[in-house]
Formats: C-alpha cells, structure tokens, sequence
C-alpha cells in the first residue's frame, strides 16, 4: 500500500511541538549518555505508575507472564472480544518508561477494540542490554500465544517498543512459531546503529537527536542475552512479518526507519500501511486523544487491528 500522508496539524500538536523544542530537546541535548545517569530516569515511571489511570472502561491487573512483569489491561464493559489480544512494548529508549507511562495507550487500544492487552515491563539498561529487553518481550509474547485463550495475538509498541515487537515478529518465525496476527509501530526505532552519512542526521525532529542514539549505541550489547538475527530491524526478512502498520510523523528522524521496511514489505507484497502525519511529535499516538493527530492514529489502528483479526478468523475458519 502507498504512504498516506495526513496533511494539517492542530493548535494542540502545534503547542507540543513548540514545547519538544524549546524544552524537551534542550533537556535531551545537555543528558549526559552515561551509565550513572540512566538511573534517575526511573523515576519518569514511578510518577506515571501513581497517577496515570486506564481509560474508562478498562480494569488493570498486575501479573508476571513467563516471568515477566506484566500490565493486562482488560475490557470491563462494552463488547469484549475475548479471543484477541495485544501485546504492547513501550518506548523510552529502552532507558525509561513503562507501564504507566504507556497506560493511556495501551488501555486506549484495549477499550477501542474491546481486548485484552499485556502492557509488557522488559527489562532496560543500565541493568541489562537490548537483547534481553527482547528476549523479555518475546517470552511474553510466546506464553499470550501458547496459553490456548487467544486465535489472535497483535504485536506492536512505540519508538524503542517498536523494535522489541518487531524482533518479536522475527523470532518467532526464526523459530516456527505461531506467527503475530499483526504488527504495529508508532515511530518505532528500527534501526539502532547511526552510522555516518545518516539521512536522519538530515532531519531536525523536534526533540530526538541522532547524535543521543549514537552515544547510546555503545550500552546496548550489556547481556546476559545474545541478540540474534538482525541488529537492524528495518533488514528482518519479510516473509516473518503479518499485516503491518506503521505511523510516523513527516520531521521525526525515525521516519528514516519506517520508510526503509515499508519498502521492504511492499516490495515483497506484504500487506502494509505507512501513515505520515504533518503533525505531531515523535510517538505522538502515545498521547491517545490528547491531539486531534494522536486521536486519529489510534482511530486507525484500532480499525487496522480489527479488519487483520477479522481477516485472520475468516482464513482460519476457511
């Protein structure tokens, strides 16, 4: 499917894209990228744990899966599609964030299409390295998959969370596994390693910096996991993935990245649907309602998710 390209961009997208600029990446630019500092990012999840709630409508329980730290966020009213669910991955450059940073979304995506969705907690640095924030996520995913409760199991998460689920996809079909009813990405970062002559180092996103990525690129082989296949998610063949869906914003540097496996998919004949607002702000749909645009992008990927659980219940059926 061609790029569809959202034109426009509101008062309030306006104002958080002034503010990225005039104080997020400020704050971003001066950070220092070293091991000591990536602590105090935690407190960023500790504010939103106390006062992020789910949407109306959405019940939280706090469980482990595999292991695993878990949010399950669960429809308590309206029509429940009990055979569904997502599993979702948050961003934060695999420093911060977690579940409740992420509620508003995750339980925004469980109310819209009535399911039930793991806000999954992987592990992040200083403590462990990228592979085992995948490793974590891919164990949740397998026990979702393999419990015997869902026909249908959606992947998808934002900026670093993107890349987590899309190496989901990945080991799975690395493993003959059930594969994802579905992918998503909200300004997923797939491809971790800036080298030079960047094209994002082209781009002047709002608050993101290639140069930030590059200096966190050394922390990322920490362990105890091994990464295996791809480093660089945008190059996972396409034959692992499902229906994808990616969204991006037209002056974010990641949209490098969501463009390079859109190709990739549609070249190889994938189902797959690039959409690029004129605004907003890197992984604006995490803000579920706050802008018109992030409204919109979870409009259209509640809608997405359905028509691929829908497609799939009907291949299966057949």
């Amino acid at each position: 499917m061609s790029v569809v390209e959202h034109r426009g961009v509101s008062a309030q997208s306006a104002i958080a894209i002034a503010g990225a600029r005039l104080v997020i990446k400020p704050v971003i630019g001066l950070y220092p990228v070293r091991s000591w500092s990536f602590g105090p990012l935690g407190l960023i999840e500790s504010i939103a744990n106390r006062i992020a709630r789910p949407s109306r409508g959405v019940r939280a329980e706090h469980i482990e899966v595999a292991g695993v730290p878990v949010e399950r966020l669960v429809p308590a009213s309206g029509e429940h599609r009990a055979d569904s669910a997502i599993c979702y991955y948050h961003g934060g450059a695999f420093l911060s964030g977690g579940p409740g940073t992420h509620r508003r979304v995750a339980s925004g995506l469980a109310r819209a299409l009535g399911v039930t969705v793991y806000n999954v907690d992987y592990r992040q640095l200083p403590d462990v390295g990228v592979a085992t924030s995948v490793d974590d996520g891919y164990r949740v995913y397998r026990a979702v998959a393999d419990s015997g409760r869902y026909r249908h199991v959606a992947v998808g998460g934002d900026s670093a969370g993107g890349y987590v689920s899309a190496k989901v996809v990945e080991f799975a079909h690395l493993d003959d596994a059930r594969r994802p009813s579905a992918y998503f990405g909200f300004s997923p970062l797939l491809i971790p390693t800036v080298q030079d002559g960047d094209p994002r180092y082209d781009i002047d996103d709002a608050y993101l910096t290639v140069g930030k990525l590059r200096g966190l690129r050394r922390f990322f082989d920490r362990g105890p996991e091994a990464l295996r296949g791809e480093d660089d998610a945008s190059a996972i063949a396409p034959a692992a993935f499902p229906p994808a869906l990616m969204v991006a914003c037209a002056d974010e540097m990641l949209r490098v990245d969501v463009e390079r496996l859109h190709a990739r998919l549609d070249a190889a004949g994938n189902a797959c649907e690039l959409h690029v607002f004129e605004g907003g702000v890197h992984a604006f749909p995490v803000l579920a309602g706050a802008t018109p645009e992030s409204a919109a992008a979870l409009r259209l990927t509640a809608g997405f998710l359905a028509a691929a659980f829908d497609a799939h219940r009907s291949h299966r059926a057949a």
